[in-house]
């Protein structure tokens, strides 16, 4: 990311919403989260970047006393106007604030909402709940306008109907309705669109900024999109290892940055065409096992010296407006900035290989709700008369808005739903490696909580598919170590993991038995920017030394810009254009190709 980031217009007033001091997170002897201190000012939006295990996501949790049992919050967090400190504060107290004062959007939408509930009821509950709107009623009408505000295309159906009726970005946009329907002074976004496509996340984001301009609503706003982050934040802190290791305007840091992770994650971040992104050398260390002293990325920076063992002299300054970074090193404390290298991609596409899959016609149509008793069911159409050709060794983008029919696609690319009209047929190649032992087909899904087991190690589920075959536990290490997981993370359960690194297992279950065609619903939207690039490559590298076919969904253009080779764009459920990917991206022919690529963020939109 070398192109200049441009500030947000608006700037915050100077009184903090929200102090926090000395934040530490612990569970039982290990801490998790070490002294965490920031402001956040009434219309500031302060955004939190890092990689997936860093202490994001937890910081924001213990901010509203919503930790897990087991862990314990430390420090001091006030929220104006409030008389107590919510560190400490009991349930009682903190559900007054929750909702009301304070607003928060989870990372998986599919757990955020309760499943045996109806969209509708479940934001007009909250507005009850405070009183906001008294009458049943009455909360059930604002939940319907909430929901038309959020850009859902018949809010009075989306209200009607379960999570699991909806797709992945319509169920996040339920959770944002929650969040937002008492109007709170402090909104927390934990990774807020990460299942929502480019325009609606740029609709959303606009919503959100609005918010904070209109209202003077303080935002913290946790992503690993840094595009997006320069696009929306004034100021951006940077966790590692559970501590804030650099802080500042969001300018400075994103196009200067003075800590080595910080650059580290900024060449992650590069999806440049002709260029490789570079992943971070190593893991982020697991819960407790980072450096007490000196700095604690200094097991995976190639600057790292002796020097670099001491404990930091002070505290970093993190007040609005300034800025500090907890590095002392001699190169970075001058303000020297050091650029690694970017590999250049000078690798040939091979030619195409054979047919593994066809696609010709496919439709699918589903009956919906009767308005009456005995009356004629309206049918909706999700897919139609839809073409594609999947061959070895080529990977294929297809993209487009939430409800477009992506999803819809690769269901029935797998076997897992019926057309209503057209046909999903193998080629001989494809029949070929079933006949020898090969694995078929194998699909990534968009929510890896809803797709892994809860009661199974997670060796044991990424051997699973294995088993047919003689799988080995040598395997199961080798494709854990291939998406960037910790040896000792097949003892564990998926639980104990965040959503990217959930994220990641289901990603090397799927990859395990050498697949001759892979499909991935959104396989690398949880996970932060280093382990893109990490998960990128390997997805490169399988279909290209393997010869496998892989079919990729994803709202992420600059993912499918860089890993595919031709791409599919698909609008209310038709195939709009197609063709190969940089002739798509240069010269889009329809209009709503052009919309698509005209959403970018503009830090990536190059």
């Amino acid at each position: 990311m070398n192109s200049p980031v441009s500030s947000p217009a608006s700037r915050p007033a100077s009184r903090p919403l929200l102090e926090v001091a000395g934040l530490g997170v612990d569970a039982g002897d290990v801490p998790l989260v070490r002294d965490v201190s920031f402001t956040v000012a009434r219309g500031e939006r302060v955004g939190v970047i890092g990689e997936s295990g860093s202490g994001k996501t937890l910081t924001a949790l213990a901010l509203l006393g919503l930790l897990d049992d087991g862990l314990r919050a430390s420090g001091s967090v006030r929220l104006d106007g409030v008389p107590f400190d919510l560190v400490g504060a009991g349930d009682r107290e903190l559900s007054g604030i929750r909702g009301r004062l304070a607003g928060m959007v989870f990372q998986e939408p599919m757990t955020a909402l309760n499943p045996v509930m109806r969209v509708g009821p479940q934001i007009a509950e909250t507005l009850r709940l405070h009183g906001t709107r008294p009458t049943r009623a009455a909360a059930g009408a604002t939940a319907v306008e909430l929901l038309g505000r959020l850009r859902l295309p018949d809010p009075d159906r989306a209200a009607r109907s379960y999570p699991h009726q909806l797709s992945g970005g319509q169920r996040q946009r339920g959770v944002l309705g929650i969040a937002l329907a008492n109007d709170p002074a402090l909104f927390i976004c934990d990774e807020p669109t990460t299942a929502l496509d480019v325009t609606v996340q740029k609709e959303i984001v606009d919503l959100v900024t609005g918010l904070s301009d209109e209202r003077g609503t303080a935002v913290l706003y946790i992503s690993h999109d840094l595009a997006l982050v320069a696009s929306v934040c004034h100021r951006v802190l940077v966790m590692y290892g559970g501590r804030i290791v650099e802080s500042g305007p969001v300018e400075r840091v994103l196009s200067r940055p003075s800590h080595p992770y910080t650059e580290a994650l900024l060449a992650a971040c590069d999806l440049t065409p002709g260029t490789r992104p570079r992943a971070i050398p190593g893991s982020v260390p697991p819960p407790g096992a980072a450096a007490a002293d000196g700095c604690v990325f200094r097991d995976r920076c190639a600057y790292a010296d002796d020097a670099c063992a001491v404990r930091p002299e002070a505290v970093p300054d993190v007040r609005p407006g300034g800025g500090a970074v907890a590095c002392w090193h001699p190169r970075t404390s001058a303000g020297l900035v050091i650029t690694p290298d970017v590999e250049t991609d000078v690798q040939h596409r091979p030619a195409p290989g054979p047919v593994l899959l066809t696609a010709r016609g496919l439709t699918r149509r589903y009956a919906g709700p009767r308005g009456r008793p005995f009356a004629r069911r309206a049918f909706l159409t999700a897919l139609e008369d839809v073409d594609l050709e999947l061959r070895a060794g080529r990977r294929l983008g297809v993209v487009g808005e939430s409800g477009s029919g992506k999803t819809t696609l690769l269901r029935l690319l797998a076997g897992l739903d019926r057309p209503t009209a057209g046909t999903v047929s193998t080629g001989a190649a494809g029949a070929a490696a079933c006949a020898d032992g090969g694995s078929g087909i194998q699909v990534v899904f968009q929510d890896p909580m809803g797709s892994l087991d809860p009661r199974m190690r997670v060796r044991d589920i990424v051997a699973e598919p294995l088993r047919a075959g003689g799988g080995t536990a040598a395997r199961v290490a080798e494709v854990l170590a291939a998406v960037g997981l910790p040896p000792d993370a097949g003892a564990r359960y998926p639980h104990q993991f965040s959503g990217g690194q959930r994220q990641r297992v289901a990603i090397a279950r799927a990859l395990a038995p050498g697949p001759s065609v892979l499909l991935a619903d959104e396989p690398v939207s949880a996970l932060d920017v280093s382990v893109r690039a990490q998960i990128l490559d390997v997805l490169r590298e399988v279909t290209e030394e393997r010869g496998m076919g892989l079919c990729v969904v994803s709202h992420d253009l600059g993912v499918i810009r860089y890993l595919c080779d031709e791409v599919v764009v698909l609008w209310q459920g038709k195939a709009v254009e197609r063709g190969a990917v940089e002739d798509v991206w240069e010269r889009p022919e329809h209009s709503y190709t052009e919309r698509l690529l005209g959403a970018i963020p503009a830090a990536l939109n190059r």
